[in-house]
């Protein structure tokens, strides 16, 4: 057996270089990979773990897997009100950790079908950039060179912790550890309220466990528009979720086989000392650009995060990088754009640029959470003539009669010439409701448009039009 297994193998030695050389297989790498094949340049991927990423194999993937266990559940302990008599319903904890990650071991089987499907090449191995498009890549104690005419960083990004915490993987976990523990906990601190901690908060009180989330912003998801943190803050207290917001943890000791977590508002007061079995650090993440050997060939790096231009050049000549590595937007969907961008640029193609303005944001916690465009306080700070409008999923039919949180839908839009600014969600199906409005804003679906279209009775996007149509004083049914 070779030293470093391939698929679809073909010389690959210095003297015959790929057209292109990938590094990293999530949804940034394996998306460039297959569109440049499809546009017929010669690729190859190195991958170092399993094909997908973080993304596929510890991120997006498997955490949707566990919360769609989770609403399960959920469902099955409501199941008499809705006229469904069921025995006595219980969580199997191991079973829902295996099922996520045989999903992942799923979709990871499917990218590498898609390799073989468009004659990529895939190499494991842990990439290390020599210059001069020159590649080493190291597996089970051997070397070997590859050569490559343009190169994709696309090697994402891990969980990053704060000072004087350090995650052990045992007591102080990070998102990795959260998903495969072998034991559900009894209790669980969570530091931040973004999308990782809210979805670890949803799944685990779905189970039962005690969760505390502290949160150093004032309002919890702190990204989304202040009436969407409002009312996940509600639900969370309803469902028994502690949100500690404009609080800091100072110190966390390990103690009879849990943790002690220091806690303390910012501005000063009555310090907290919270146990619990676990602590959860979701405070954001750190892009893997370590030991790779960007720095030593001239590549800018800042904070981690690889620098790079309008065309996502590094500045290196044939040196390109995209996704997390490069910072800003932290979302599979973007790195999949920017993926297909430079591959396209590398063909020879004029590739559509990358809309950072209508990037669609999900938060899959219960309720859901969506948003794109600016939230109505940035809409106002940057002076806009906007009107608003809001509309609960409450009367809608479709809620009721499913039987779901309610939530609600707003729109901003442009006073001057009705372009849609922004759509924040939160409630039934919005992570999937959300396409329309993304939609509107990069068309040229305006107001009235939107408005003026017969959305399908009942549904949930009923909500949409009539939050449209609020902005104008027109809503129907409020």
């Amino acid at each position: 057996m070779p030293d470093h297994r391939e698929t679809n193998t073909s010389p690959d030695t210095p003297d015959t270089p790929y057209d292109l050389v990938v590094i990293g297989s999530g949804p940034g790498g394996y998306v460039a990979a297959i569109r440049a094949a499809q546009l017929g340049l010669r690729t190859a991927c190195i991958e170092r773990a399993n094909l997908g990423g973080i993304c596929l194999n510890w991120g997006c993937i498997p955490t949707k897997a566990l919360l769609r266990s989770a609403e399960v559940l959920e469902l099955c302990e409501r199941a008499a009100e809705f006229g469904v008599n069921t025995s006595e319903v219980s969580a199997n904890f191991t079973a829902m950790i295996k099922r996520s990650r045989g999903v992942t071991t799923q979709i990871s089987k499917g990218v590498g079908y898609l390799f073989r499907k468009n004659k990529i090449t895939h190499i494991e191995g842990n990439a290390r950039l020599l210059g001069a498009g020159k590649i080493a890549v190291t597996h089970d104690r051997s070397e070997k060179t590859v050569a490559a005419k343009n190169i994709i960083v696309a090697t994402g990004a891990s969980a990053r912790s704060l000072p004087g915490i350090d995650i052990d993987g045992e007591h102080v976990i990070s998102y990795r550890e959260a998903m495969t523990l072998t034991e559900k906990p009894s209790s669980l601190v969570i530091i931040g309220a973004g999308a990782i901690g809210v979805e670890f908060a949803s799944f685990y009180r779905s189970l039962g466990t005690d969760v505390t989330i502290v949160e150093y912003a004032d309002r919890i998801v702190p990204n989304e528009d202040a009436d969407i943190s409002a009312e996940l803050a509600r639900a969370y207290k309803k469902r028994g979720i502690q949100c500690l917001i404009g609080h800091k943890v100072t110190a966390v000791a390990i103690k009879n086989n849990g943790v002690e977590v220091s806690i303390e508002p910012k501005d000063g007061g009555t310090p907290i000392v919270a146990g619990a079995d676990k602590l959860l650090v979701a405070v954001g993440i750190t892009a893997n650009t370590a030991n790779i050997g960007l720095e030593e060939i001239g590549v800018t790096i800042e904070r981690s995060f690889i620098q790079v231009d309008k065309h996502f050049s590094t500045g290196v000549r044939g040196v390109y990088a995209i996704g997390d590595v490069i910072g800003g937007y932290a979302l599979a969907h973007v790195a999949s754009s920017e993926a297909v961008y430079v591959a396209e640029m590398i063909a020879g193609k004029t590739p559509h640029p990358v809309d950072y303005q209508s990037v669609p944001a999900c938060t899959y916690c219960h309720p859901e959470i969506a948003s794109v465009g600016l939230s109505e306080e940035k809409a106002r700070a940057k002076g806009l003539d906007i009107n608003v409008g809001k509309f609960p999923f409450g009367p809608l039919g479709k809620t009721v009669a499913a039987g779901e949180y309610p939530g609600l839908a707003k729109f901003i839009w442009s006073a001057d010439n009705g372009e849609l600014i922004g759509a924040h969600l939160i409630g039934p199906a919005v992570t999937d409701l959300i396409a329309t409005p993304t939609l509107a804003k990069t068309t040229e679906v305006n107001a009235e448009s939107f408005i003026h279209t017969i959305f399908a009775h009942p549904t949930f996007a009923e909500a949409l039009k009539e939050a449209a149509e609020d902005a104008f004083d027109m809503a129907i049914h409020i």
